[in-house]
């Protein structure tokens, strides 16, 4: 079932809770603003020309990811990434709000795919990469359009500011 199809299933849902009156027209018309909105910032924020946030910000990020598991001596960091499954986040990138977005699906990315895609075999690829260039692709995002690094770009995913009313 496609992005769209499930918005249309909860539009068609919330139509016939109003319908049947088990929610008042006050209360329709919040719920079917929180559901566009929600809609419209994840559309919004993979349009084709989209742009990720800053090299600057990605590497706060990593230094704040390697922080907090640190102090946390990983087990805490582990559990706080397993409570964000769904969300595209990671600890950091939640503190930051970042979200890293699925290009192929527009949604935010799950735990299983970031850590898969993104960290196993996105991390293999770059090792391999920065080998080769001795180093200079870690400096990817500073020059890329979308600001991608090569694992964003083998996972086809996008690091964006998580919306405000998705917070």
């Amino acid at each position: 079932m496609s992005q769209t199809d499930q918005w249309m299933d909860e539009i068609r849902k919330l139509d016939q809770l109003r319908n049947d009156k088990l929610i008042s027209g006050e209360e329709y018309d919040r719920q079917r603003n929180i559901l566009m909105e929600n809609r419209d910032a994840i559309s919004l924020s993979i349009e084709e020309g989209a742009v990720g946030v800053s090299a600057w910000a990605r590497l706060g990020c990593a230094l704040l990811d390697g922080l907090l598991f640190t102090v946390t001596l990983g087990i805490g960091w582990i559990i706080w990434a397993f409570t964000l499954n769904g969300s595209g986040q990671t600890p950091s990138r939640k503190l930051l709000n970042h979200t890293v977005i699925d290009l192929d699906t527009g949604n935010p990315m799950k735990l299983g795919r970031m850590f898969w895609m993104r960290y196993f075999i996105g991390t293999l690829v770059a090792n391999f990469a920065f080998l080769f260039t001795i180093g200079i692709l870690c400096f990817m995002p500073f020059w890329d359009k979308r600001n991608q690094n090569i694992w964003d770009k083998v996972s086809n995913s996008l690091v964006i500011e998580t919306p405000k009313n998705v917070l």
